[in-house]
């Protein structure tokens, strides 16, 4: 039986809707035969669609969007003279949606991009170029590094731009370990896992203390973030396939933590890893920022409160939005001022940041906002305090346009399998690398 707030859950983040709206009003659309898609599953949605002349087209994979623009954006400007078309698209559609019309003259006037494939788009050559806008440039000034360089295209173009920034940390069950470890505070658990010694041995020091009844993570998705992005080399590298050393550390921590019972082994975002958080068979996960409100709150509501955050074994950042404006846009004035307001307006970002506890990307309104930020779902933590301080660990240049392909091809052919005994680490890495080479026959691949 699925789990309903699991359900609820990932229905709220990925269902598609259709909203145009402008002047600050909202209307729908409507639909016709030919304006359904499938998703993946089969099931249909309203297709995306483009509003002709007098119209900004956004086209978006986050609901974010249509509610800073809706609630926030049109509140602020609501004598516009034109209309603002939101799509909203599943975000395992949202390429398949947006390739075959992208250059054209079909395209949205502005893409909200994610982090898994935004560099893809960052260097098709084929989004404005945002320095021609004082005000963004002078906005941007106080955005964080790693955000812009994401951002910017190899030859140094600065063409999308984000309001938020995406630490990832270690949400454990305070109560657990206070329980079963004697943890009593997130310093203390810090102290215990800051590295992945020390992480494997508390995961032990679990098991031994519950029978085996309490894993210290879920799955491989808790491991493969933290190590992923805190490589000192992205997947590519001058047209080569790299693999760095995390890589192999990471095949072997799996290893370990499945051999010895340290994890559940749950599928990464399946009904058994969301069940979890509201149980007590789970320490913790690994998640960044948005991965509380929108994984870790709608499907702890048993365990709230009990929950808290730290650094973890190391600093890494998972996901992100950017936005960005095409160079078939008959409106790329408007569409900049759209993005200058969502990525760079102070006034707009510190309301954000109280309304969602989203960590934004100014850096002036974080060291605003982090003083006396407190989240009750963690037990009064000042969680935007400790987020703030993992922001410039954070190494935007590991991103490449390649990652959304490569990683998949890692997970399915060599983490997984491996992880679970079925092929040698050798067998593992060889089955990838064939993959990448089939993927992208431009890489070299030794």
């Amino acid at each position: 039986m699925i789990n309903r707030k699991w359900f609820l859950s990932l229905a709220t983040m990925s269902a598609l809707t259709l909203a145009a709206c402008g002047n600050g009003d909202t209307t729908d659309e409507g639909t016709t035969d030919e304006d359904v898609a499938e998703t993946e599953e089969g099931e249909e949605t309203a297709a995306p669609t483009t509003g002709g002349e007098g119209v900004l087209d956004v086209w978006t994979f986050t609901d974010e969007a249509s509610t800073m623009i809706n609630d926030y954006y049109l509140e602020e400007f609501p004598d516009l003279d034109y209309e603002i078309n939101i799509s909203e698209i599943p975000t395992e559609e949202f390429e398949t949606q947006l390739d075959p019309v992208f250059g054209t003259d079909d395209a949205p006037d502005v893409i909200f991009a994610e982090q898994a494939f935004v560099k893809k788009y960052v260097e098709s050559g084929m989004l404005v170029d945002l320095s021609q806008y004082d005000g963004i440039m002078e906005g941007a000034e106080a955005t964080f590094d790693y955000v812009k360089e994401i951002g910017t295209q190899a030859d140094g173009t600065f063409v999308m731009n984000s309001w938020q920034t995406t630490p990832g940390a270690f949400f454990y069950r305070q109560d657990l370990a206070s329980e079963h470890l004697g943890i009593e505070s997130p310093e203390d658990m810090q102290a215990a896992i800051g590295n992945w010694d020390g992480f494997l041995e508390t995961a032990r020091e679990l098991r031994d203390a519950t029978d085996g009844s309490i894993y210290m993570v879920s799955g491989r998705e808790d491991l493969n973030h933290p190590y992923y992005m805190s490589r000192d080399q992205g997947w590519v590298v001058d047209g080569e396939l790299v693999i760095d050393d995390q890589v192999y550390e990471l095949l072997d921590t799996a290893k370990i933590m499945v051999d010895e019972g340290l994890m559940m082994d749950a599928e990464p975002r399946g009904e058994e890893y969301f069940a979890a958080m509201n149980s007590d068979e789970v320490m913790g996960y690994s998640l960044p920022t948005w991965g509380m409100h929108f994984w870790l709150k709608p499907n702890a509501d048993e365990t709230a409160g009990n929950w808290r955050m730290v650094t973890g074994p190391t600093s890494y950042f998972r996901g992100g939005t950017w936005i960005g404006t095409t160079q078939t846009s008959d409106m790329q004035d408007e569409a900049a001022q759209l993005i200058e307001w969502l990525t760079t307006n102070e006034d707009f970002m510190t309301t954000w940041a109280s309304d969602t506890g989203d960590v934004v990307s100014n850096e002036n309104v974080v060291e605003e906002v982090r003083g006396d930020y407190e989240e009750e779902f963690l037990g009064g933590q000042n969680h935007y305090d400790a987020f703030a301080d993992a922001i410039p660990n954070i190494d935007g240049s590991i991103i490449t346009e390649f990652d959304q392909g490569i990683a998949g091809a890692f997970d399915d052919l060599a983490l997984t399998p491996y992880s679970k005994g079925e092929v040698t680490q050798e067998e593992a890495i060889e089955a990838f690398k064939l993959e990448v080479q089939n993927l992208y026959p431009d890489i070299q691949v030794d």
